[in-house]
């Protein structure tokens, strides 16, 4: 029990730059205005810094949470007052989020979650770094009030009694992960985050060369010089434009690899993964700090992902969904961490002993599986498929190369699009039926399914938290007599995969949907 506690004073400040932020145009405006010097815009300016203050004050003066009786209650308002009750058993995550600015102030945004998921019970913006530690340790007191906690334990100790029958007790903060340095560079390496910045890179190279006489022109004069020309100067001209293009084409991908390990770094740097009491905590970041929490019993679904330059290099990510997981438009630092880089980056040798951790008794081992794969239908299927595709995009290709050529050119161009297209679409489609499966988990009531030819994605969810299992078919696979398998959980989206298994001929997808719905009703629902 503790009486009412306000925010922190600097919360003032921190509000204030938020509401400006949001208003950050009627804010360039009045500001351009007041720099032209007129009175309209000063008073503009100082109007809405009073308006912004004026909130921030209000909001800091009537914000108010207490431990009380079991309950987290918070309250806030003058007009209209709200009180929320959030019963301490209930709380499932007590994240922080500290940016530079936090950090400077020693302060930091704390979001108090359940399972219920849609948004946040309660934002704490901002509490002092001393008052965060002092509410985590309130909550996990008063949701645990006998319990002692172990001595920490790291999972690399062999067991004293390696033939006792009950698991043994979980430390009271035993740490899963850390992730060096050397993995984040790889993982910048190996990652496409840079390519955001080549939209931005091209339009400055184009603005500062200009519209006239400027790439578009010097395009037009570096194609005019391939014209045969026994000119040696411009024959040598020609070589070096193909030289210098050559050159910019290698630094912009150096520069898309260096700005994806920066990415890297500056996000995930000091990377720790901790198990505390059943709850998976995450803490990382170089500038923005952030400490999340995931129970372990929420997990709904786990998927590893796999680049190609990821295999090369033995690497992988983890990501997670949980249930009650808040949708896009609701996350933060915090939310986006747990759920869509739950594990940045981990090497092939330790994945397996963390998986384990994340489900108890999975015991994951992808090689054992016994994979089901699609018939040879299914492969024929998706070889016409590929060459429909193949003459679609050369059509269009052929349609807007008519536009600059003549008729014959623009057939001569489609005819060349379709000989590059049609090995590489066959190709994939070789791929992908290869590829696609789906197994048992036995070890862990569960199953698996893998999928994608560039970025492998072999994902897992358990029977406790299956939510409906689906069969359905389209006009076409009606006339191929197949049909597709989908399993739903209580969450989808940040894993970026999901449980599809399409061309099924009909006797399997039956024998399929039949099976997992009659395990599924067999193993209780998990209810958080």
């Amino acid at each position: 029990m503790s009486d009412p506690k306000p925010l922190h004073p600097t919360s003032i400040l921190f509000l204030v730059a938020g509401m400006g932020k949001q208003a950050v145009l009627p804010v360039l405006f009045v500001a351009w205005n007041a720099a032209s010097g007129g009175w309209t815009g000063v008073l503009g300016v100082a109007g809405l810094a009073g308006i912004f203050l004026g909130i921030g004050l209000v909001r800091y003066f009537t914000f108010r949470f207490q431990l009380r009786e079991g309950e987290l209650i918070v309250t806030e308002g003058i007009l209209f007052r709200s009180k929320r009750n959030v019963p301490i058993a209930r709380i499932q995550n007590v994240d922080s989020v500290q940016n530079l600015f936090h950090r400077l102030l020693r302060v930091a945004e704390v979001r108090v979650e359940t399972a219920s998921g849609t948004k946040p019970e309660a934002v704490l913006k901002v509490l002092g770094v001393g008052e965060v530690e002092w509410l985590r340790k309130q909550i996990e007191s008063a949701r645990h009030p006998n319990v002692t906690p172990a001595i920490p334990a790291s999972l690399s100790e062999p067991s004293e009694n390696p033939e006792r029958s009950e698991p043994p007790t979980v430390a009271a903060s035993t740490t899963l992960l850390r992730i060096p340095l050397k993995w984040l560079l790889q993982a910048g390496l190996a990652s496409n985050r840079g390519f955001v910045m080549v939209g931005i890179l091209f339009g400055l190279f184009f603005q500062l060369f200009g519209e006239n006489g400027g790439v578009g022109e010097w395009i037009a004069s570096t194609v005019e010089t391939r014209q045969p020309t026994t000119d040696p100067m411009l024959a040598t001209s020609w070589i070096a434009t193909s030289a210098l293009w050559l050159v910019a084409f290698i630094g912009v991908l150096i520069s898309i690899r260096l700005l994806g390990t920066a990415w890297y770094v500056l996000r995930f740097a000091g990377y720790q993964l901790d198990l505390r009491d059943e709850n998976l905590h995450v803490s990382c970041g170089l500038l923005t700090k952030v400490s999340a929490t995931v129970p372990r019993r929420r997990i709904q679904w786990i998927s590893v992902h796999r680049t190609p330059l990821q295999r090369w290099m033995k690497l992988a990510s983890i990501r997670i969904e949980t249930a009650g997981g808040a949708g896009k438009q609701n996350e933060n630092a915090a939310t986006t961490i747990t759920r869509r880089w739950f594990v940045p980056i981990i090497h092939q040798s330790h994945l397996n002993d963390l998986l384990d951790q994340l489900r108890p008794g999975l015991r994951w081992d992808e090689a054992g599986l016994e994979w089901q794969t699609l018939d040879a239908r299914a492969g024929r299927r998706m070889k016409r498929i590929a060459v429909i595709k193949a003459i679609g995009f050369s059509l269009i290709v052929f349609a807007f190369s008519h536009l600059a050529l003549d008729w014959s050119q623009g057939w001569i161009v489609g005819l060349v699009a379709f000989a590059f297209l049609l090995p590489g679409m066959l190709f994939l489609a070789i791929r992908r039926h290869q590829i696609l499966g789906y197994a048992d988990l036995p070890s862990a009531d569960g199953v698996a399914f893998r999928s994608g030819v560039w970025t492998r994605k072999l994902s897992c969810t358990f029977y406790d938290r299956i939510q409906s299992v689906s069969c359905s078919e389209s006009p076409f696979d009606r006339r191929w007599k197949m049909q597709t398998v989908r399993i739903d959980t209580a969450a989808a989206g940040p894993a970026d995969h999901v449980y599809r298994v399409p061309m099924l001929n009909r006797e399997a997808a039956t024998q399929l949907c039949d099976s997992l719905s009659t395990r599924t009703a067999k193993v209780p629902m998990v209810w958080d």
